[in-house]
């Protein structure tokens, strides 16, 4: 728990203190560059989460995992995908809203979205299978979101324990920056977008071209180009 890093003098030690300076300069620019890219690989992980297959689903999620959002494979499919361009989707920026506003709403939405989610799931296949309330250790035990956290938990603590406290500070801050840009593309791709309401009928009316913004073609991209077609048709492939 001290925290050193335990290839500290030996020839394993470039994994990780040799690549940047001791300045506080040096650390940020080191981190928000390798965010940056992180940002840029949840791009590829979107992609692969959007396929039917289980392995291509679990290369897509280790993009997020990696940067403590496993979270986001549950709450970009279940949730993003069918309530988009409403105000019940966290990942759709209000107009006139402020991005970094915007950040840590859609951050924090997307978690409790998630966890009221599989605590409903919960709720609803007990009810099912055995009729009744769920105990407090089924809502523990079969909610995702409590496997999520332990895995991100894990992760910190090996980093920590294994390559030294400024690993693990660099993790923190990888996350955020990597967090950040995906946000950054939720904000862009869905600025200011609603779907009319039915108020007698209480839904809304079908997604189309209309509810999300394209972008100029990229390599870099994944889709992104064409990301109204994508929430038409999530599953076309890429």
């Amino acid at each position: 728990m001290s925290g050193r890093n335990f290839f500290a003098g030996t020839d394993f030690e470039f994994l990780f203190e040799s690549k940047h300076g001791n300045t506080l300069g040096s650390w940020f620019v080191f981190t928000f560059v390798w965010g940056y890219m992180a940002g840029v690989n949840g791009l590829a992980g979107h992609e692969l989460i959007h396929k039917r297959d289980t392995t291509n689903k679990m290369l897509g999620m280790f993009t997020y995992t990696k940067i403590l959002y496993s979270h986001f494979l549950l709450e970009h499919a279940n949730g993003h995908h069918r309530n988009i361009a409403t105000p019940e989707d966290s990942a759709t920026a209000h107009q006139d809203e402020n991005f970094y506003f915007f950040a840590v709403r859609s951050a924090l939405g997307g978690i409790k979205n998630t966890y009221v989610r599989e605590v409903a799931r919960i709720e609803s296949e007990h009810e099912e299978f055995y009729g009744g309330k769920p105990s407090l250790v089924t809502y523990i035990m079969h909610n995702r979101m409590t496997w999520f956290t332990a895995l991100h938990l894990g992760i910190s603590y090996i980093i920590l324990t294994i390559f030294g406290l400024r690993a693990f500070l660099f993790q923190l801050g990888y996350s955020l920056v990597g967090i950040f840009f995906i946000e950054l593309i939720n904000y862009v791709e869905h600025y200011g977008l609603r779907r009319k309401k039915d108020p007698e009928r209480n839904i809304y009316e079908p997604i189309t071209e209309q509810h999300s913004w394209n972008s100029t073609s990229s390599p870099l991209l994944f889709r992104i180009q064409r990301h109204s077609d994508h929430h038409m048709h999530a599953y076309k492939p890429y």
